[in-house]
C-alpha cells in the first residue's frame, strides 16, 4: 500500500511539473520570438517611410523654389 500510494505522488508530482512546464515554459517563447519579431519589422518600416517623408519634404521643397523662379521670371516679363 505504501508504494502505491509513493507511486502515485511521484507520479503527480511529475506530471504536475511536466504540465506546468508545457503550459508556462512553452508556449511563450514562440510568442515572444513572434513579438519581438514584429516589432523589429514595423520599426524598420517605419525608419523607411520616415526617409520616404524626408525625402519627398526635399523634393517638395525644391519644386516650391524652382516654382517661385518661374513665378518670379514670368513676372518680370510682364513689367
Amino acid at each position: 500500500m505504501k508504494i502505491v500510494a509513493i507511486a502515485t505522488l511521484v507520479a503527480g508530482l511529475l506530471a504536475g511539473v511536466l504540465g506546468g512546464y508545457l503550459w508556462w515554459g512553452l508556449p511563450d517563447r514562440p510568442k515572444e520570438t513572434e513579438l519581438r519579431d514584429r516589432a523589429e519589422r514595423l520599426e524598420r518600416q517605419l525608419n523607411e517611410t520616415q526617409a520616404r517623408a524626408k525625402a519627398t519634404e526635399k523634393e517638395l521643397e525644391a519644386e516650391r523654389e524652382r516654382r517661385m523662379q518661374l513665378e518670379n521670371v514670368l513676372s518680370q516679363g510682364k513689367k
